[in-house]
């Protein structure tokens, strides 16, 4: 009953996600020296992969085996692949990160932009 809406919201959360590249990576081009310009791409591109390949995943990873109601427990005792999962949970858990994370991204903008001072 809610995925049109939620196919709404995933369309244009996406798509604002994809229209914010072009106008950040001027931001950050006109903010810098022309001689640092290469260094500054090279800096926001490192930050980008440690803050979002390495702890996404793991995070994303966390919430999943949150929501496993059913592991498979082998002869050793350790748990081995989830055979069940409450699919309300993962949903609710997998928005809240998604959520929580731009809500975090758009709170850092706002403060870039009130706290940049042009040259």
């Amino acid at each position: 009953k809610f995925l049109p809406l939620f196919l709404t919201f995933f369309f244009l959360a996406v798509v604002f996600t994809f229209m914010a590249v072009t106008p950040t990576t001027v931001a950050i081009l006109r903010c810098v020296p022309d001689k640092q310009r290469s260094f500054a791409l090279g800096v926001q591109s490192v930050f980008l992969r440690l803050l979002g390949t390495i702890p996404g995943p793991i995070l994303f990873g966390v919430a999943i085996d949150n929501s496993c109601t059913l592991w498979d427990i082998n002869e050793c005792k350790t748990k081995g692949a989830c055979w069940v999962y409450d699919n309300e949970r993962m949903a609710y858990l997998l928005m809240g990160i998604s959520a929580a994370c731009k809500i975090i991204s758009i709170i850092f903008v706002v403060m870039a932009v009130c706290l940049y001072k042009p040259p």
